[in-house]
Parts: C-alpha cells; structure tokens; sequence
C-alpha cells in the first residue's frame, strides 16, 4: 500500500470517529438523576418524598470573531463572547401530606416543572492600546489616543416554570 492510500485511509478513519464522538456528545443534553430517599423511609419509619430531576450539559457554540474597525489598532471583540446553550431538565417532586381536611381525599403534594430551554454566553472584551492604526496624511505612523477597554455582560435566556397541585 503506497503513501497515498494510506494517508487517505486514515483520513477517512479519523473522520468517522470524530463524526461517532460528535453524535454521541450531542445526543445527551442532560444527565438523569434520581435521588434515593428509601433510607429515609426506613430511618424515621415514614414514607419519604420522590424526587426525580436531571442535570443540563451546556453545550458551547461558535464564538463570533473579532471585528475589524476602522482607526483602531486592535480588532472590536478581542476576548469573544462564546454562546452556551443547554435545556433545564423535567422535575417531578412527590411528598407524602398528612390529611388536612374530614371530608377530602388529598394524600400528596406534587410539584412539577416542565423542561425549558437556555440560551447563555460568557463575558467578552474589547481592548485599545493609546495608538490608533497607520494613518496615510501621517506617512504611515500612528496618532496617539486615549486607551480604550471595553467589557461585554454575560447573557442568560430561560423561561421555567413550574405547576404546584394536591393529589
């Protein structure tokens, strides 16, 4: 098999395994996570609540790249602002309630949020040393400025909401 098979060949088994590692990091987007309370249970001889959640995995984007702008040295957006975005997980809370009214059938308090997605982004940065860029009336020598430096706030985007009812 001569050099050029074989570095086609591994090029072609690198690129399937990344595509199986990519599908498979992408397909998981929470973690269930159920939390045992049966100890509880057996500890104080009463039943105990049911909780079942999950944990979100954030999954980083594509960062937009720094912009040039005229009569800056540096580029705009140096430190970019790099999106996350992620699903807060279902939630199922069930709780033994003693019962409170004669005449009415309620044995539990159940509390429950829907899943919702998230859209988040870190912090980004913007610096601008005291020169600006060549200048041509100034034969290619930069003038001198007021140095500059620039921080981009953090975003978070959720809507969760949750249902409280008596069983």
């Amino acid at each position: 098999m001569n050099k050029k098979a074989k570095g086609a060949l591994a090029a072609l088994v690198s690129s399937v395994a990344a595509a199986t590692g990519a599908s498979t990091a992408v397909a998981a987007e929470q973690v269930p996570v159920s939390v045992p309370l049966s100890g509880v249970e057996h500890a104080l001889h009463m039943e105990a609540p049911k909780l079942s959640t999950g944990v979100p995995l954030p999954l980083p984007g594509a960062p937009e790249g720094p912009r040039y702008v005229e009569g800056q040295l540096l580029p705009d957006g140096i430190l970019p602002q790099v999106p996350l975005s992620t699903e807060l997980p279902k939630t199922e809370l069930t709780s033994p309630v003693p019962q409170l009214l004669p005449n009415e059938k309620v044995d539990r308090l159940g509390l429950s949020t829907p899943g919702s997605g998230v859209e988040a982004s870190t912090p980004g940065a913007s610096v601008n040393p005291p020169l600006t860029g060549p200048l041509a009336n100034r034969f290619g020598l930069p003038d001198v400025t007021l140095p500059q430096a620039a921080l981009e706030t953090p975003m978070l985007q959720s809507e969760p909401g949750a249902d409280l009812g008596l069983n």
